[in-house]
């Protein structure tokens, strides 16, 4: 799959998620990002992993958080990945129960490059 390039900083016209979300941010922890991507799934299970790398092993690093929302913005999963010095890898594996669409808000910050990368079963790009 080909990085995706537009990302929407407006919650009410998310970027359509049609592949891996790759970016950088630079600067310090307060200064954030924040995007949104909107996908469906299906019932079975949904993967998101998610690589963070600092620009500068010597400064404070990054976070990237995301927050899978329903389409009225209600909270469904959130978690956060934070790197200092070295790269950093999480994988997240969720169960999907109902057809929906769903809003993925992605928000960074500090001096990072990062990749987010959705697969499983649950995933309808």
């Amino acid at each position: 799959m080909a990085p995706a390039f537009a990302q929407s900083t407006d919650p009410s016209k998310p970027t359509a998620l049609t592949s891996t979300i790759t970016g950088s941010n630079t600067g310090g922890l307060s200064d954030e990002k924040t995007y949104y991507y909107a996908f469906g799934v299906n019932k079975g299970t949904l993967t998101f992993t998610l690589d963070v790398t600092p620009q500068d092993k010597s400064d404070g690093g990054g976070i990237v958080a995301w927050t899978l929302l329903d389409t009225k913005f209600a909270k469904l999963k959130y978690e956060n990945l934070a790197a200092q010095g070295t790269a950093e890898r999480e994988v997240k594996d969720m169960p999907v129960t109902i057809k929906r669409r769903v809003i993925l808000k992605l928000t960074v910050s500090g001096n990072v490059e990062y990749r987010l990368q959705t697969s499983g079963s649950a995933v309808k790009l």
